[in-house]
């Protein structure tokens, strides 16, 4: 009777310990970035234009770069933002820029800049699910790579939903203010 109980929990342990691995999502790239990708500027220096933040951050040298990618602009991102806001106001050669995908539009982002004030430029990628060479997976609602000048990604953080990441947001704000100092 014992050997069946014991069998039985070891069972249901690792059933749960497979959906934990299961459950967990990747997207975006690991070790470099996928290059140029343009985007429209809703906020920010250049709010109003079509351009290429990755070759604008390249072109000024910046030491590090937090690219998000979210299919959400709501209260949770808003704290992401926040917390990467905080750390670029400290290391002001950080790059930062927050790209809407996956159905995001400029009215969603010019209302989250209305209530929050945010310093990363908010903007809305030209190809609607974000740029291919990144590949993002769609289930992931907010993906965010850190990544140093020359492009090797130093961190990637991938999220099912944008409560996840603003739970994490402390780690991202942490992995960038790494990025830039190193």
């Amino acid at each position: 009777m014992r050997y069946v109980f014991a069998a039985g929990c070891l069972l249901v342990a690792s059933a749960f310990l497979a959906v934990g691995a299961a459950g967990e999502i990747k997207s975006g790239l690991e070790k470099k970035i996928g290059g140029a990708f343009n985007v429209n500027a809703i906020t920010g220096a250049k709010k109003g234009t079509e351009l290429c933040y990755v070759c604008l951050y390249n072109a000024e040298k910046r030491p590090a770069v937090v690219l998000i990618f979210s299919q959400k602009a709501d209260e949770n991102i808003a704290k992401v933002v926040k917390a990467v806001d905080a750390v670029q106001k400290n290391n002001d050669k950080l790059g930062t820029v927050l790209v809407g995908v996956g159905g995001v539009t400029s009215s969603d982002l010019e209302k989250l800049q209305d209530t929050h004030k945010l310093t990363c430029p908010l903007t809305v990628a030209v190809d609607k699910d974000g740029p291919r060479a990144y590949q993002l997976n769609k289930d992931a609602a907010v993906t965010v790579m850190v990544y140093r000048q020359g492009g090797v990604v130093t961190k990637n953080f991938a999220f099912a939903d944008s409560a996840s990441a603003a739970a994490k947001a402390a780690e991202i704000a942490a992995a960038a203010e790494a990025a830039v100092k190193n």
